[in-house]
């Protein structure tokens, strides 16, 4: 149990794995311990406390078991500095795996992880004091209110008094939360909570933030929000890690993304990249009012690729130019059918789609490798 000065007898229940130094500081209890246990570890390095560091993280050679289980094999990759990173995979490829070996939780069985071209590993305290971490689970004390979680965070980090009292004011007037600052965490609304995550991850104004999944549960508008947020965050200077399997947030969020499956990376670059190294052409999205007449078209249109999916019509067509003209032809063949058209567009296909497509390509392959 970790008890916060100045609350009396009062305690507060034991965080995620994620909260800061729980796995670092095993077994040690209480806030001075921990800042005792920082003060005497922490030596005058390039990780050293008061700016952020501008270097990039590079995974080189990086393989992670688990026993006889490999999670991850083979990884070699920059993430630059400055930029919103994004990692998306299907749910059991190791997203979270990853992020733990980037931020230091885990050991890679074999390879490095640099930080600032330092190994990870054997700056573990140092690097730690730079990198702010919010997983799929809170990792605030629900039994203390929205301030003073952000400023017991702070406190563990080793802020002075003055520096402490000005950074929890600052984040919490960032994520939205600063005029609830004396409510209890456990009654904040899921949203808000969130953002309380994001505070407390922030207060040491982290060289790189690392969200697992940040939206996973949220509506509609707080997940537009919450995006907005983590725009504004990477804005002020922060390198920001992001994993997501909602890949239409990936494609509006991140500068670059990785796609990781069976075990590695498939591929790595921005959202234009990948719709240009991927599919050259374009595609033809149709709804029409009666979607059953969609099988006259597939039949019309046997030439090319099609797919029905969510009651849409899409057809991809190789060659960009020829688009606009079999788009006519589809015009054409609707207005003479009477079918009455509720939308219909070109453009390139979207992260989703392409994303799909790869994976469908690695099962193809691996089910002929078998065969």
């Amino acid at each position: 149990m970790l008890k916060l000065l100045g609350r009396g007898k009062k305690s507060v229940r034991s965080a995620s794995l994620f909260s800061p130094y729980r796995n670092i500081f095993g077994n040690i209890k209480s806030e001075r311990e921990v800042r005792r246990e920082i003060k005497k570890q922490v030596s005058p390095s390039v990780f050293s406390f008061g700016n952020k560091v501008e270097g990039s993280i590079k995974l080189e050679g990086v393989e992670k078991r688990f026993g006889k289980k490999v999670v991850l094999k083979n990884l070699s990759f920059e993430i630059p500095k400055g930029k919103i990173f994004g990692i998306i995979g299907v749910s059991g490829s190791g997203k979270t795996t990853l992020l733990r070996l980037v931020v230091g939780y885990y050991k890679p069985t074999k390879g490095l992880v640099t930080f600032n071209q330092k190994d990870l590993q054997k700056q573990i305290l140092q690097a730690a004091r730079h990198f702010g971490f919010a997983s799929q689970e809170n990792s605030f004390y629900e039994d203390l209110t929205t301030e003073e979680n952000v400023r017991f965070f702070g406190k563990l980090y080793g802020l002075k008094k003055e520096i402490l009292n000005s950074r929890v004011e600052e984040v919490l007037k960032v994520v939205g939360l600063y005029e609830d600052g004396r409510v209890l965490a456990k009654n904040l609304s899921g949203g808000m909570k969130r953002r309380l995550d994001l505070a407390c991850a922030l207060v040491n104004d982290p060289s790189v933030l690392i969200l697992d999944e940040p939206t996973e549960d949220l509506d509609p508008i707080l997940r537009r929000d919450l995006l907005e947020l983590i725009k504004r965050i990477n804005g002020m200077g922060t390198t920001v890690i992001f994993t997501t399997h909602l890949l239409n947030e990936a494609e509006y969020l991140c500068h670059e993304v990785a796609i990781l499956s069976k075990q590695g990376i498939l591929t790595i670059g921005t959202p234009d990249d990948l719709r240009r190294m991927y599919k050259k052409g374009e595609e033809i999205h149709l709804v029409l009012e009666d979607t059953s007449n969609y099988k006259r078209y597939l039949r019309k249109l046997e030439g090319f690729k099609t797919v029905v999916v969510n009651g849409k019509l899409v057809v991809y067509v190789p060659v960009r130019e020829q688009a606009p003209k079999l788009l006519r032809r589809i015009l054409s063949m609707a207005e003479k059918n009477r079918d009455k058209i509720v939308y219909t567009d070109i453009r390139k296909p979207s992260l989703g789609e392409i994303f799909t497509q790869m994976i469908q390509d690695v099962k193809e392959k691996n089910g002929k490798k078998r065969g």
